[in-house]
């Protein structure tokens, strides 16, 4: 059997995620891309993926290779990649894919062929082998420095230094964390939406962020039980809920957010223009109505499109003494809006010779940026306190506020 054929065997079950090798398979898998006699070369570009913190803490970095098309008679079956992450003054750890071709965004004159990790701070050389189905190769080398940048320095980093793990769209949180803060009751309510307001239906990166998120708040806050809801609150609906939550808990949470209905909405809510203010009511009540009830109650979620309060004492006035309510509220970073009346471009050349500057209109802002919404109000009138976020930086500073106020 074509060594080519044997490392597609191995990897088939992979898909298109950057596996560890299992010990028991890593031999022949590094047998099988290594240089033979009369290796045909594949033509191909990689660009390293900078590491950058996630919202759970932990260093993303990946890679991006672009395969040109011409080389291609007939469009290929699936591409292999294998790389080996090696640290500093360490052992290399083996990751594997593999690529289908409907996997492999397609542009006019190449296919790219994606893949990504996890990394502890340090740094670490990485050589990567793309394989396709030819049986024809192309190796690439880099290397990577993580390290925190200047606005991330207050992260708590999830993992040790010269750590490599899988790159999943969950990652089970490590509650083992020490921590010297008294323990808390926690409640954690995910409002599934969009994180932009210019979608509806909540995207892959967004069911990401929720996970990343929920795992930095169960890791970094002191719990004792931690409970956990999922609702929508333009559907009007609890899609998850588990009173006594656990760290393997958290992929039925990203596949609730997954199945929670987005583009449509039952025609009976649009018979009670008040449902969504009731129903935030009820949510907020059920939290307070268990005879041990959770003593700090956190609300996460990007902005909600609701706005109103509905009637005075439609929402509870008051918490509990012994019951404080946070709202950890994600906006994404307001990108610049690039004014519709800028001067031609040969006019722009006359000005730049000029020692006088372009007088450039100000950017239009998004007039609900930072403006409470339903959450927010509600929270307000419970005592609470709302903190918008844009960043993991800032949702660590959240979380210290959250433990601070304990």
């Amino acid at each position: 059997m074509p060594r080519a054929a044997i490392a597609l065997l191995l990897l088939t079950g992979l898909a298109c995620a950057q596996v560890i090798v299992p010990p028991a398979n890593l031999a022949r898998v590094r047998r099988d891309f290594e240089p033979g006699p009369g290796e045909e070369s594949l033509r191909c570009e990689v660009t390293p993926i900078p590491p950058a913190i996630n919202f759970a803490f932990r260093f993303e970095a990946g890679y991006t290779f672009r395969v040109p098309r011409s080389q291609y008679t007939s469009p290929p079956e699936a591409w292999m990649v294998l790389v080996a992450i090696t640290p500093e003054h360490g052992e290399p750890t083996y990751l594997a894919a593999r690529t289908p071709l409907a996997k492999a965004p397609v542009a006019e004159s190449e296919f790219t062929i994606r893949g990504g990790f996890i990394l502890g701070a340090g740094r670490y050389s990485i050589e990567s082998t793309l394989r396709d189905d030819r049986h024809r190769v192309c190796r690439q080398h880099w290397n990577v420095v993580v390290a925190p940048s200047h606005s991330d320095r207050g992260v708590p980093l999830a993992l040790p230094p010269h750590s490599i793990r899988e790159l999943s769209s969950v990652s089970v949180p490590d509650v083992s964390h020490p921590d010297d803060a008294a323990p808390m009751r926690i409640a954690i309510l995910l409002n599934a939406a969009a994180f932009s307001t210019r979608r509806v239906v909540i995207g892959e990166r967004d069911r990401q962020r929720f996970a990343q998120a929920l795992t930095a708040l169960i890791e970094h806050l002191p719990a004792m039980s931690v409970s956990v809801v999922v609702f929508s609150l333009e559907q009007q609906k609890e899609v998850f809920r588990a009173s006594s939550f656990q760290p393997r808990d958290i992929a039925r949470v990203s596949d609730a957010i997954a199945t929670t209905p987005q583009t449509s909405v039952d025609v009976s809510l649009l018979k009670n223009p008040l449902g969504h203010v009731e129903f935030l009511a009820g949510l907020i009540r059920r939290e307070l109505d268990p005879p041990d009830p959770a003593d700090t109650v956190i609300f996460f979620g990007p902005t909600s499109r609701y706005w109103d309060t509905g009637p005075k004492g439609t929402l509870p006035a008051v918490a509990e003494p012994h019951t404080r309510f946070f709202y950890v509220r994600y906006e994404a970073f307001q990108l610049p809006i690039i004014p519709a009346e800028l001067p031609p471009l040969g006019s722009i050349e006359h000005h730049a010779a000029s020692p006088q500057p372009i007088a450039i209109p100000p950017l239009p802002r998004d007039p609900s940026r930072g403006q409470p919404d339903i959450i927010s109000r509600a929270v307000a009138q419970l005592n609470g306190k709302t903190m918008i976020i844009h960043s993991p930086a800032e949702l660590a500073d959240a979380i210290r506020k959250i433990e601070g106020q304990h």
